[in-house]
């Protein structure tokens, strides 16, 4: 277990230890209430009730458990942590909350692609309470009291059932995956914020992902604060650096769909376009424990563009 770590203005961030330390986080935001963002897996519920103890904040005390979308790595942990903090609503953009509510279809279809290590990834999705759930609008406010308000902003490109969060009083953004990855060792090697899209099968949409940045742009925030992984600073150079990195995503999936290619060329080209970045700055291989990292997303990145493009082509 770890401490929280104090990030100001009343955030704290906790790892939650999903598959390993420095993948994802969820934030405690203590203020007049206090509210969660992100839960991650269920295994991950008791780090944050470690969390809450070293804080001295009672699980009476907490009002909102926020959940940016129902991946079960933000969202699996809902079920067992409202069982914890009897008092807190479940906030869930509305096309998650059915989800969350019967979380079966959810977890079958992980536990098909995870096999055999989807209890120990995932444990026991739970439901929540069906009055427990509560899904914001988009641009509803949710005030926090102090001075606080958090806005929810609807963010597809990643997936149609995610929103961001907006908190003025620290000039961030709690973005989910709608604004990218933050890779921490990698980041701490480089020197400086090593991020990349999120564009994981099946709702993967460079278009809307494209608005979607575009529109947190205009906000003029500050900080992300990324579920993977950390407080990054520079905010607005991060969502363009993402942004263009969506279109050569686009690009390299166009090539080598019409190539012929599929997961397999698109994750290879993945891995040249990182591994050419990294080479500029520094030598490592494949191999080196902070790129090897890189390994699940660059993956899921492939199979969020293969499917992109065989959807485009269905339509056609």
């Amino acid at each position: 277990m770890s401490e929280p770590v104090d990030l100001g203005n009343g955030i704290y961030q906790i790892d939650l230890y999903d598959q390993e330390p420095g993948r994802t986080n969820g934030y405690l935001i203590l203020s007049d209430r206090v509210a969660l963002v992100e839960t991650g897996p269920a295994p991950g519920v008791a780090h944050i009730t470690d969390a809450l103890k070293s804080l001295a904040v009672p699980p009476e005390k907490v009002d909102c458990i926020i959940v940016t979308h129902i991946h079960l790595d933000h969202a699996g942990g809902a079920g067992t942590l409202a069982q914890h903090l009897a008092r807190a609503k479940v906030y869930v953009h509305p096309r998650g909350a059915r989800h969350l509510i019967d979380p079966s279809r959810l977890a079958a279809g992980a536990r098909a692609v995870y096999g055999a290590s989807f209890d120990r990834l995932f444990g026991e999705v739970l439901p929540v309470p069906p009055e427990r759930v509560y899904t914001p609008a988009d641009g509803e406010t949710l005030d926090l009291g102090g001075g606080r308000l958090l806005t929810f902003y609807f963010t597809p490109g990643h997936a149609r059932h995610h929103f961001v969060v907006h908190d003025p009083f620290s000039r961030g953004i709690f973005s989910g995956d709608a604004l990218g990855l933050r890779f921490l060792a990698l980041s701490d090697l480089l020197g400086f914020d090593f991020t990349l899209p999120s564009a994981p099968p099946p709702e993967f949409d460079p278009a809307a992902a494209v608005e979607t940045l575009d529109r947190i742009c205009g906000l003029e925030p500050d900080y992300i604060y990324f579920t993977h992984f950390g407080k990054a600073a520079g905010a607005v150079a991060i969502l363009k650096r993402i942004k263009e990195l969506i279109s050569v995503f686009e690009s390299i999936g166009r090539q080598v769909f019409d190539s012929g290619g599929r997961d397999e060329e698109i994750e290879t080209a993945l891995w040249e376009l990182v591994m050419r970045e990294i080479g500029r700055h520094m030598t490592f291989d494949r191999g080196h424990p902070a790129v090897k990292f890189l390994e699940l997303d660059l993956r899921l990145n492939a199979g969020g563009i293969t499917h992109y493009f065989e959807n485009m082509k269905t339509k056609s």
